[in-house]
């Protein structure tokens, strides 16, 4: 006679999930012992948001969890301040600076589900790159990494010439189409640790490290000749775009740029692009090195 079923108890770990706006839907498995949170470089769980120290805080798991906040720095649980250790629960919450975490236990069909949320949190759905979210967050990382390590870093904001155009002569499918194409072509120009996002209807944003102000400038003006001499093929129409390109080159040395700043300033080097008849690469560098 067969024994009564027994059911197969999920493996879970305890984790934390950002549920905040910065970050949302990241998240964090704890290991043993301590898990340093921070904006730092050696932290476990790194959150380069506003109103964190580079060592904010620990969550230490020993059986069951519990909170180290550091005597200087705000941290609240359950929207109480603590400070010193603190035992925590599933299902509680830990305000830093911007960001809120919640402790969960996490199975690897949680994992997966939040994992595919996350996904649609920082992707555009059409063309499946980053989207304006993540892009912001990137950028503030990227940004914090190239001051610690004195390293240059390019933004470059790029934009489809006479779009409304394309949409109003060919229809929106037609427009949706080389949106798709061209972050496709963009895509073949990225090294595995450049960023590309779509920042929002035709505009589309890079980030690229370590870079010489000459290969960046290459890297647009090939960028903009991809284009023009791409043939846009879809649903029997057949036509060619334009795109115009403003950038920012930062050489990291100069600390008083902020992520911001490198944003704005290439967004006015694309107005600029565009407005001195487009198809064309405007760039705003700074704190260039002289070699004379």
């Amino acid at each position: 006679m067969k024994g009564p079923l027994v059911k197969d108890e999920k493996q879970t770990t305890p984790s934390v999930v950002i549920i905040s706006e910065d970050g949302l839907g990241e998240v964090f498995p704890l290991s043993e012992g301590n898990n340093v949170l921070g904006s730092g470089d050696h932290t476990d769980i790194n959150l380069p948001y506003r109103g964190i120290d580079p060592v904010h805080a620990t969550l230490v798991r020993e059986g069951d969890l519990r909170i180290e906040a550091n005597s200087h720095n705000l941290v609240l649980v359950n929207g109480q301040v603590v400070s010193g250790p603190h035992s925590l629960t599933v299902g509680d919450t830990v305000e830093l600076g911007v960001v809120t975490l919640k402790y969960r236990e996490f199975d690897d069909e949680d994992e997966q589900y939040h994992a595919a949320l996350r996904q649609l949190a920082i992707r555009d759905g059409l063309t499946n790159l980053f989207n304006a979210r993540y892009f912001r967050d990137a950028l503030l990382k990227e940004h914090e990494f190239c001051v610690r390590k004195s390293a240059s870093l390019a933004l470059l904001f790029m934009d489809i010439d006479h779009f409304k155009q394309i949409n109003d002569r060919f229809g929106h499918a037609f427009g949706d189409f080389v949106l798709k194409e061209l972050a496709r072509m963009l895509t073949t120009r990225l090294r595995g640790y450049d960023l590309l996002a779509r920042y929002g209807g035709e505009e589309f944003v890079f980030l690229v490290r370590e870079e010489t102000p000459e290969t960046v400038h290459e890297l647009a003006e090939r960028i903009c000749s991809d284009a023009r001499q791409h043939v846009f093929h879809f649903a029997g129409v057949r036509t060619r775009v334009t795109v115009s390109i403003g950038y920012q080159w930062w050489n990291g040395i100069d600390r008083d740029l902020t992520a911001e700043d490198l944003l704005r300033r290439a967004d006015q080097q694309l107005y600029r692009a565009k407005s001195n008849g487009r198809d064309r690469v405007e760039p705003y560098e700074v704190g260039a090195v002289s070699t004379g």
